[in-house]
């Protein structure tokens, strides 16, 4: 077993060259993507109250830089748009009321900014191909800022970089996993412990039908540029179509937490990943992004997902942009389970 313990674990500020070009119509940018090697395996590390992670860890484990073409998914044709259901995520507009929200006061998320997400998410995915969702609930979230900020009213939670890593929220084994968490009294680090005390936050006999496949449920994230006055410029988010990853590509990543085990996945390169992003995101738009699903074909034991049918992720990566004329992007993405009607 040999391991590769890196000074800074996430290739993210001190690796400069991202965005490396853009053509002249704005329909697509060459970008250097951070994959890991096709020999590494499995990858940990563990990570403090506040949210900080020690040294990554793992077999074989390495980092793979690979330049790779991103197309602007603005200038896609209605017909040929994506969307969450079958390629993992979708823009949508939201304008949010004139009512202040302090993204940087976890209070103020929880009470004011949840409920919007919620109500997002349901009247974006609610369409007669479908079944009815049941429950929309948002249970987690993360600010990121590439300024000095803190977060107010917090039980430990930190203000983060942007990552600029190839990645997947979930894996087979911590999505069901995850929301089985959430249908237990809250944990030591969970966002949503001081509204909650000792309660559940999900209905146990439901999460208990979606693990065991009589409920289809999903994790969904959606991310939005906080910054009422400026567009995203620096570090927009990309995402991979999800017709186009296999199970091949994905190498598990465990992150050891005080109470729990979460897990992601770190990502092999491939040719065929189809890479896409929206440019100058407004505080006006939201990207929905799919991080699970148990419907999909990857979720199911297939090596991938059955083209034109529910999709199961996205993977996606932050991109540094040096030919930005800033350096500043905040942004926050919230976490919401999805759980549908018994199957």
């Amino acid at each position: 077993m040999s391991s590769t313990a890196l000074k800074n674990p996430w290739p993210t500020m001190n690796r400069p060259k991202m965005i490396l070009q853009k053509n002249e119509d704005n329909s697509y940018l060459i970008a250097n993507m951070n994959y890991v090697t096709k020999e590494t395996g499995l990858v940990h590390s563990r990570r403090n109250k506040g949210g900080s992670d020690s040294r990554l860890e793992g077999e074989k484990f390495n980092w793979d830089s690979v330049d790779i073409r991103v197309g602007n998914a603005r200038l896609l044709k209605d017909d040929a748009a994506m969307n969450v259901r079958t390629n993992g995520f979708e823009l949508v507009p939201s304008k949010i009321s004139e009512e202040e929200i302090n993204f940087f006061d976890q209070n103020d998320v929880i009470e004011k900014y949840y409920p919007i997400c919620e109500g997002l998410v349901l009247k974006s995915l609610s369409n007669e191909r479908d079944p009815k969702i049941v429950s929309v609930t948002a249970f987690d979230h993360n600010v990121r800022s590439t300024k000095q900020r803190k977060i107010e009213n917090s039980t430990g939670a930190v203000v983060q970089q942007p990552i600029a890593v190839v990645h997947g929220d979930y894996t087979r084994v911590s999505a069901p996993r995850r929301i089985q968490d959430l249908a237990k009294p809250p944990k030591a680090n969970d966002v949503m412990k001081s509204k909650l005390g000792m309660k559940p936050l999900l209905d146990p006999k439901k999460v208990e039908d979606a693990v065991i496949g009589k409920r289809r449920f999903a994790l969904i994230n959606v991310w939005r540029n906080i910054q009422k006055d400026k567009v995203v410029k620096q570090y927009p988010l990309a995402c991979v179509d999800a017709e186009s990853t296999c199970l091949d590509h994905l190498r598990t990543f465990q992150i050891h937490y005080a109470d729990r085990i979460g897990e992601n996945y770190f990502v092999c390169h491939d040719e065929n990943h189809k890479w896409w992003y929206y440019p100058q995101m407004s505080n006006d738009e939201a990207l929905l992004i799919k991080q699970w699903d148990s419907q999909g074909g990857l979720a199911n034991g297939r090596d991938r997902d059955i083209e034109g049918d529910v999709c199961t992720m996205s993977l996606h990566s932050s991109l540094l942009d040096v030919t930005s004329d800033t350096n500043e992007r905040e942004s926050i993405e919230v976490r919401l389970v999805l759980i549908w009607d018994e199957e």
